[in-house]
């Protein structure tokens, strides 16, 4: 006589979801971290915070100086480990606007949203998130403010998420994770031999050996950089294929003033006036755009093919170009926000505006007309300013 033993359904769903998640930590990650140096041993140690195999909620900061390499590690870490969860959610706070909404239908699904349930505080998605382990980041966290909603789900951690779930939030202001995370893990600048193979690479594209003089200035342009990535990769970027003499001038500017803007403003300073002109466009008005909606509108405003030109960006790492959508660095942005700040003090005669209370101002006093650009999160306009 045979007897057969059938177990729930759900216990054969879930015995096979832990199997597949399994096999899927065992196989080798997809992802590489090819060509960033010093990056391995910064994400490992953050790995180590945040405790994998603990079945805690931990939440971990990442701090540091803006173009240090944050959100790089960040990135890292969740495509090192995003086979032990069963939601990834990663956002940046500075980019982009309605988080919670896009939170919940990420990783509780639109089913969510046609219910109308759009609030942590709403018992159906605090169950609904205590069921599942979730890997977040909550990336350039700017101030305090910025935490607000979501700081009842932190607050409550072990009471809000599944077992195992990580958080990673991310800033330069230490003071935004008092009172919210378990660990903190600053990010000093890369170590001077990192820094010399991570310019070098740029600089010359691994495709030649440099010469004496090159070897000298890359030295001294690592050490005035101070192991800054973003300043090295788009330093070195500006000054490949260029002159020993224009290597020199940059090294000359770098002493002068040996502050990490200074270096991202010498590549900005190698373009010619229209490409300066089209980097200042994406800044204010075209971050985070679809790439080929942004360039249709560029292509009208600038009566011709941008195409060159954004190539052109991307070839000195002002831009990058991911997923098909314009991206840039907010360091980088800054500093195009800084360059039409000192056209003038007045709101009204600089050539963008992209801060809502600039754009209120002007509108208010009449002095411009002013074409408005959708632009995500803020008013933006490129006005024309009467005389």
């Amino acid at each position: 006589m045979f007897f057969l033993f059938v177990r729930p359904e759900s216990e054969f769903i879930e015995k096979i979801v832990g199997d597949v998640l399994n096999n899927l930590h065992a196989m080798p990650s997809s992802h590489t971290t090819t060509g960033l140096f010093g990056i391995d041993v910064r994400v490992s140690e953050v790995e180590s915070l945040l405790n994998m195999e603990s079945p805690d909620v931990l939440i971990v900061c990442i701090w540091g100086m803006g173009g240090i390499g944050k959100t790089t590690i960040a990135k890292a870490v969740c495509n090192n480990v995003r086979s032990r969860f069963q939601g990834i959610f990663f956002a940046n706070f500075r980019q982009q606007s309605d988080l919670q909404r896009s939170f919940l239908s990420q990783l509780l699904g639109q089913e969510i949203l046609n219910r109308g349930l759009l609030s942590f505080r709403d018992s159906f998605v605090r169950d609904r998130l205590r069921q599942i382990k979730v890997f977040i980041v909550l990336d350039d966290v700017d101030n305090s403010m910025a935490l607000e909603e979501w700081r009842d789900l932190l607050d409550g951690r072990n009471s809000s998420f599944g077992p195992g779930s990580k958080v990673i939030i991310t800033s330069r202001d230490k003071q935004v994770f008092s009172n919210v995370v378990d660990e903190t893990y600053k990010v000093e600048g890369l170590n001077y031999e990192d820094a010399i193979q991570l310019f070098s690479s740029k600089a010359l594209k691994n495709c030649c050996i440099p010469t004496t003089d090159q070897r000298d200035l890359i030295q001294q342009i690592a050490r005035h950089v101070q192991g800054n990535p973003l300043a090295l990769i788009v330093l070195g970027c500006s000054l490949y294929d260029k002159s020993i003499e224009e290597w020199r001038s940059a090294l000359t500017k770098l002493a002068q003033n040996p502050q990490i803007e200074n270096a991202l403003r010498i590549s900005y300073d190698g373009l010619d006036s229209e490409q300066k002109s089209i980097f200042l466009d994406i800044a204010h008005f075209f971050n985070e755009w679809d790439t080929r909606e942004a360039t249709r509108v560029l292509d009208c405003l600038y009566g011709r093919s941008v195409n060159f030109d954004i190539s052109t960006l991307v070839d000195k790492c002002l831009i990058t170009t991911s997923n098909y959508t314009l991206q840039m660095h907010d360091l980088l942005q800054e500093m195009a926000f800084n360059i039409v700040r000192a056209e003038s003090k007045f709101p009204g005669k600089r050539s963008r505006l992209c801060h809502p209370p600039d754009v209120v101002q002007v509108l208010e006093e009449n002095k411009v007309k002013a074409t408005a650009i959708n632009c995500r999160s803020c008013i933006c306009s490129k006005v024309d300013v009467f005389e």
